[in-house]
């Protein structure tokens, strides 16, 4: 897979919500990313090892270096480039909200990224569910963006949970985007509603089954995006498949304090993909040849001796009983990673 590679100045910088701001950053010409897409950002100065004796609040880097993975709050055609992320006390997020405009960091994308999961489908006629906790809606909100500005026919449904409507990245633009767009649907609900200085009248409580069945005619055809912290995540996808859900309308992203290792990740899952399958083609090598050898043997000692007198036959039976399941595991799974392509 390609990487390119751009220093890109910041632009501005303000909260969105209690504890998030967002960071606007020139858009260099020739960059190109997908809606949902993630980058690479490398802050550019900050020491790579900072004294030990320093408290963490001095600190200018951390233990996890200066590079952390972000999705795009952005849609493709806008001319700006936009993150947005909640501002906990790290050594990375207190150098970006210091930085200065004009301040430069660096910024990494994939071509041909192999992160097709979190995209939107091609087929228009089967609804859109996005299931969406706190910042997990920065990749949804590129993508729901992406698709209005395209003229997208899908129909698209966002239940979106937060603590509070102070907590509620972008709430105000995704409530002036289903109102300027019959296909989008938006449905907001808050888990602490109680603990709110702002009044709210929609949804409360966390996203469940009924919920959904209240605003989704069919829940069974709709490709459903789930993107929030872990714990959200595997909920979502538990209360899904519980209802009879098929996995392969199921697309995830979990969200983990934006110190995302997912490009990462997936490039050594391809490597071990390779790994796998090199085994696969030595394992079948070293079956035939000793296919060979047993064949051989029982040619010398003449087809009336008993198999049960030659070890060469015990080894294989094991061997054959330890490699058809290892090939049936690696053939169902790679079937699967490509059906949810």
């Amino acid at each position: 897979m390609k990487k390119v590679a751009f220093e890109v100045a910041l632009k501005g910088k303000k909260q969105i919500a209690k504890g998030t701001m967002a960071f606007v950053f020139e858009k260099p010409k020739g960059f190109h990313f997908r809606a949902g897409q993630h980058i690479r950002m490398t802050l550019i100065g900050p020491p790579a090892s900072p004294p030990a004796e320093q408290s963490e609040a001095a600190r200018e880097t951390d233990s996890e270096g200066n590079s952390r993975f972000f999705s795009l709050a952005n849609s493709p055609q806008e001319k700006e480039l936009v993150i947005a992320l909640r501002m906990r006390d790290t050594a990375f997020k207190r150098t970006l909200r210091n930085m200065q405009i004009g301040d430069k960091v660096r910024i990494e994308i994939l071509l041909d990224s192999p992160h097709g999961s979190f995209a939107m489908h091609d087929d228009s006629s089967i609804p859109a569910v996005f299931l969406i906790g706190g910042i997990g809606i920065v990749p949804a909100f590129s993508m729901i963006k992406d698709a209005i500005e395209r003229k997208l026919p899908h129909k698209i449904f966002l239940f979106y949970s937060n603590r509070r409507p102070e907590d509620a990245a972008f709430l105000g633009e995704l409530k002036n985007l289903a109102k300027q767009n019959p296909s989008f649907k938006l449905i907001s609900t808050m888990t602490e509603v109680q603990k709110s200085a702002v009044a709210w009248r929609g949804e409360t409580g966390y996203i469940d089954y009924e919920m959904l069945k209240r605003y989704v005619d069919d829940l069974k055809s709709p490709i459903y995006y789930i993107s929030g912290l872990p714990e959200m995540v595997s909920s979502m996808k538990t209360m899904l498949t519980d209802e009879g859900i098929s996995e392969n309308n199921i697309r995830a992203e979990e969200f983990t304090g934006f110190n995302l290792n997912e490009i990462q990740n997936s490039t050594n899952q391809n490597r071990k993909s390779h790994f796998a399958l090199i085994a696969v083609v030595l394992v079948i090598f070293v079956v035939a040849v000793l296919h060979f050898f047993a064949a051989s043997s029982v040619f010398k000692s003449g087809i009336d001796t008993p198999f049960l007198k030659n070890p060469i036959f015990y080894f294989m039976i094991v061997l054959i009983l330890i490699v058809i399941p290892f090939k049936f595991k690696h053939l169902l799974g790679f079937m699967n990673s490509k059906r949810k392509k």
